[in-house]
């Protein structure tokens, strides 16, 4: 189904901050590692967490889910898989969480996922569990999926993370609890954005941990049934808050009293294009400038990010310079590429490089039909661009595309003043 985008004028309102997907992903590997029941409330509803929940089923968890809470009945550290082949679909989050738990599986388990999926190598995710003995193996040579896991547990002991490495983190910590002896994990620096998802659900969990400078060691002591409400999270609002920048509008953003590392980021980001952002007691008030200007961006820390830091670029002036997020060309779609094609579609300029873009704005977009990509992210950005360019902009397939990390994408635009509407 396509989404049609007429330009708006001023968007007003207040929003609610959504889950955090990650969270709500690594909440239920974690529930399924324990045994007996855990729940997790205010989950984010989307294809990518509903893959977690079919593959504790499979694993042998049991799963019941309402609209406000899912309730897992996990298998401790023992999985027991129901069949052998595990499909990811299009997330990579999962697909890592899932070959994470696969190397704890007694049998042999495959873990697989899409065709842009088996496009992605993955080389640090298998070294790393390598070093801690699992026995993994791509199918292919370039480390991509399809993988092959042979289980039989995780031995432990010492790895050393580099700086392209920490995003492995949540992957690598998930199983070490379980390893047979303790696992000692050097890191080049503190990779905060990395660390505190993974480090806050698990200490929910009870695992047994110890922080120094430069290393995290983790001992064998079982995961504990816990009960936990999905963190809320900033940057999975940053659509209608880019939305509001570029508009001049103003947008008031509940339940945003305790940010994360990430989310702290994210927001100094927008402050650089020239962005208002104002805290109260139970809410961030953001607003868009009298001008925009331009920022250099080292996106290294969310290169998932670039399409949106690209549309903002467009409105901002001056050279707006994106650097280090060559890892977006290997997400739900190539979204360097993705971003630059469509952007030059509505009349932006935009120069592709090797690990970013650099944008020369302020330009005077214009509607037009562009694509999705199947890529809920670029999606978003060219919804946000369809707001402020001349005549009405057309998204080709991108309800799908927004399905796989949104909820409420369109009714949220709507209820602030955005003429967002699907079209079949």
């Amino acid at each position: 189904m396509d989404i049609v985008i007429e330009p708006a004028g001023q968007l007003s309102g207040e929003i609610e901050l959504p889950p955090s997907k990650l969270h709500t992903q690594i909440a239920c590997a974690l529930a399924m590692l324990c045994e007996g029941k855990s729940t997790i409330k205010s989950p984010l509803r989307v294809k990518d967490t509903n893959v977690m929940l079919k593959a504790a089923e499979i694993l042998g968890a049991t799963v019941k889910r309402t609209q406000e809470r899912w309730a897992i009945w996990g298998v401790g550290k023992t999985p027991k898989p129901a069949q052998n082949v595990i499909d990811a679909k299009n997330s990579g989050t999962a697909l890592s969480l899932l070959v994470s738990i696969a190397t704890l599986s007694p049998t042999p388990i495959v873990i697989n996922g899409d065709a842009q999926l088996r496009s992605r190598p993955m080389p640090a995710l298998i070294r790393v569990l390598r070093c801690l003995g699992a026995d993994i193996h791509s199918t292919k040579p370039d480390d991509s999926p399809p993988f092959v896991i042979f289980g039989g547990g995780l031995g432990g002991g010492k790895v050393r993370l580099s700086e392209a490495e920490t995003r492995c983190i949540p992957a690598v910590f998930l199983s070490a609890p379980c390893a047979k002896k303790k696992v000692e994990c050097s890191i080049p620096a503190d990779p905060k954005f990395q660390l505190e998802p993974a480090l806050e659900l698990m200490k929910i969990a009870r695992a047994k941990m110890t922080e120094r400078k430069k290393k995290i060691s983790i001992v064998n002591h079982p995961y504990r049934p816990f009960n936990y409400s999905v963190r809320r999270e900033v940057a999975r609002a940053a659509p209608f808050i880019a939305a509001a920048g570029l508009t001049g509008s103003e947008l008031k953003l509940r339940d945003g009293k305790d940010i994360s590392s990430r989310d702290g980021t994210f927001l100094r980001t927008l402050k650089s294009f020239g962005l208002r952002v104002n805290f109260s007691k139970k809410s961030i008030n953001v607003a868009g400038g009298r001008g925009l200007r331009a920022a250099r961006l080292d996106l290294s820390w969310a290169p998932e990010l670039l399409p949106l830091m690209a549309v903002i670029a467009c409105g901002a002036k001056g050279r707006t310079a994106i650097r280090n997020a060559e890892e977006a060309r290997y997400m739900k779609s190539d979204r360097i590429s993705a971003t630059a094609r469509e952007l030059r579609r509505m009349r932006a300029k935009v120069l592709e490089q090797k690990d970013g873009l650099i944008i020369q704005g302020p330009a005077k977009l214009r509607g037009c039909e562009v694509d999705s990509h199947d890529d809920y992210a670029v999606t978003a950005a060219l919804a946000v661009a369809g707001l402020v360019a001349e005549g009405k902009t057309v998204i080709k397939n991108g309800a799908d595309a927004l399905g796989t990390s949104y909820s409420r994408f369109l009714s949220t635009f709507q209820s602030i003043g955005g003429g967002v509407n699907y079209h079949s």
